[in-house]
């Protein structure tokens, strides 16, 4: 004879799947549970999940903050992105500050990535030159840049494609 499943254990595996795929916030797993369980208890989903340590929202914000570094994405972004998966600021601040990243050099670094191979704006005409610094700074800024990064990152670009320039 074939008993009805429980709820609760039924609730409990759906999430271990989700997780067993890559760790989620408890807004993310709400969202995508909700559907399948709307009758569900997800405070006591969290509770179990947070005693066996399977569910860690500071662990999912500082994964989730090294995994954009990577992607070239600077503190501001990583941190709207962060508050749009339900982390408190608190936590996506202090999961930021964890990181062991100079923004400047980042901003830098994603900005010669993208513009290095187009040549010097310094070539350009002075309204060109403009338009050009300024889809630049648009760029890092949609990045989650601070303004003293963008300008850190555009002054540095500049200063070396003149310098090599002058060498050729």
């Amino acid at each position: 004879m074939f008993s009805t499943p429980d709820p609760a254990q039924a609730l409990f595996t759906a999430a271990l799947e989700l997780l067993s795929r890559r760790d989620h916030s408890r807004r993310e797993l709400t969202q995508k549970l909700s559907p399948k369980f709307p009758d569900a208890d997800f405070s006591a989903l969290f509770l179990r999940l947070e005693e066996l340590n399977y569910q860690s929202d500071q662990r999912f914000a500082e994964m989730f903050a090294r995994s954009r570094v990577q992607r070239g994405h600077g503190p501001l972004r990583i941190r709207q992105d962060l508050q749009q998966r339900g982390i408190p600021s608190s936590m996506a601040t202090s999961a930021i500050d964890t990181l062991d990243t100079d923004w400047f050099e980042l901003a830098y670094s994603v900005l010669q990535r993208k513009f290095a191979s187009r040549g010097a704006v310094a070539s350009l005409k002075r309204e060109q030159q403009m338009r050009e610094r300024a889809r630049r700074q648009r760029f890092l800024a949609y990045r989650g840049f601070s303004a003293d990064a963008i300008g850190y990152a555009l002054d540095t670009l500049e200063r070396e494609a003149r310098c090599g320039d002058s060498l050729i």
